[in-house]
Order: structure tokens, then sequence, then C-alpha cells
């Protein structure tokens, strides 16, 4: 089933705009709190984010802007969870999906089993046909 041409893959991912934002949280809290730092919270080597590249506006970001900076990312999941619960049998419960799925095995276990029948069917009646064919001439 594909998705609704409305809900994309990039519409459901908030890790990537979450993970910006809490970078630029960061770079501030570091920026802040100097070299000291705060207790337990140095950080690995290698693990400094890159102020410029973690944000397409660049810079750091203050605890005072964050409710406004998470408003997009915010209505993002709104409209997601809005869109995904419009998804066909999202109100089936796991049991229901399993009984299903269960059904379906089934079913296609006895088609398997149908079309084994017709092949050896077909395979006898190959057989048949050339020594009947064998026997007139």
């Amino acid at each position: 089933m594909a998705l609704p041409p409305t809900l994309s893959p990039d519409s459901l991912d908030a890790l990537t705009e979450l993970t910006t934002l809490l970078s630029r949280l960061r770079a501030t809290i570091q920026t802040s709190s100097g070299p000291s730092g705060i207790p337990g919270s140095t950080p690995v080597a290698g693990a400094t984010p890159n102020i410029s590249a973690a944000s397409p506006t660049g810079g750091s970001l203050s605890l005072k802007d964050v409710p406004t900076a998470t408003d997009h990312l915010k209505h993002k999941l709104q409209k997601s969870r809005v869109q995904v619960r419009g998804l066909p049998d999202m109100d089936r419960t796991i049991p229901e999906l399993e009984e299903e799925i269960a059904e379906l095995e089934n079913k296609i276990q006895m088609q398997r089993e149908v079309l084994q029948r017709l092949k050896q069917r077909g395979a006898q009646f190959t057989t048949e046909e050339s020594s009947t064919t064998e026997m007139k001439s």
C-alpha cells in the first residue's frame, strides 16, 4: 500500500529537525558555561557540534527561543499524526491484524497446493497426450 501523496517519509521525520534544535541548544549551553562547564556534561572528544552546520540559520539557540523554534516541529508532528490516523486499518488491534495475517497465510498455502495439483495434472495430461499420439503413429 502506498502512502497518500500528502504523507511523505519527510513529513514523518522529526529526528533530523529535533537533532538540529538540540545541537543549537547544546552549543548555547556549552558557550555560556565556558571551559569549566556543567559538572558531568563534559563533551566527548569530537562530539562538539558544528554550530554553522547545526542549523540552516546558523548560530545557537537560547532557552527562551526554544518554544518558538519548536513550533514548526510541533505543527509538523500534529499534521502527521492526523494523516497517519486517517490511514486504513489504523483502528484495528494487533490481535485482529495477526488473525487476518494468519488467514491470508492459510489462503496462500491453499493456493500453492492448488497450483501444485494443476502442475501435476498438466504434466500428466502432457504425458498422456504424447503416449496417445505415439500409439496412433
